[in-house]
């Protein structure tokens, strides 16, 4: 009876061990993804800090007015992209606490998992012990009553 106890614990816990695992893997390339995006954030902000330090308007005039014009547009882009790759990043923050509260829960599951299949063979083994002591006691004193019980 105890060791099929510990045998459906043994399969339990192998299952939960397994969603541990998932769970690191899942936190691992959730925060590689979230490095690669704040990298790109990054290369973006760099890139409309050198570019709005690099722009001059050399030509006078309507040329000048069109560069403007266009310089404008074109900071605006990158300010939306810069403000999208934020709201990227910001998301993939959000994910990768919630696979980092599954995976503490999921390795919590499986430690109480372990630690109850090692409850059950503690307590298997304390019986096979007391067995095989009254077995000892037993074969003791018949040998002491002598070979005949008497």
């Amino acid at each position: 009876m105890n060791q099929e106890r510990i045998n459906r614990v043994k399969g339990v816990e192998k299952i939960t061990e397994h969603g541990a695992a998932l769970a690191k893997e899942a936190v691992l390339r959730c925060q590689r993804n979230l490095d690669e995006q704040q990298a790109r954030l990054q290369q973006l902000i760099q890139y409309f800090e050198e570019y709005a330090a690099g722009i001059g308007f050399a030509a006078g005039g309507r040329a000048q007015a069109f560069a403007l014009q266009n310089y404008r547009a074109f900071m605006e882009r990158i300010e939306e992209t810069i403000a999208h790759q934020r709201a990227v990043c910001a998301q993939l923050e959000a994910e990768l606490a919630n696979h980092q509260r599954a995976a503490a829960e999921a390795n919590s599951q499986h430690r109480s998992v372990e630690k109850l299949r090692g409850r059950f063979e503690t307590e298997r083994d304390r019986l096979n012990d007391k067995l095989e002591q009254r077995n000892n006691d037993a074969h003791a004193a018949q040998n002491h009553r002598g070979p005949l019980g008497g």
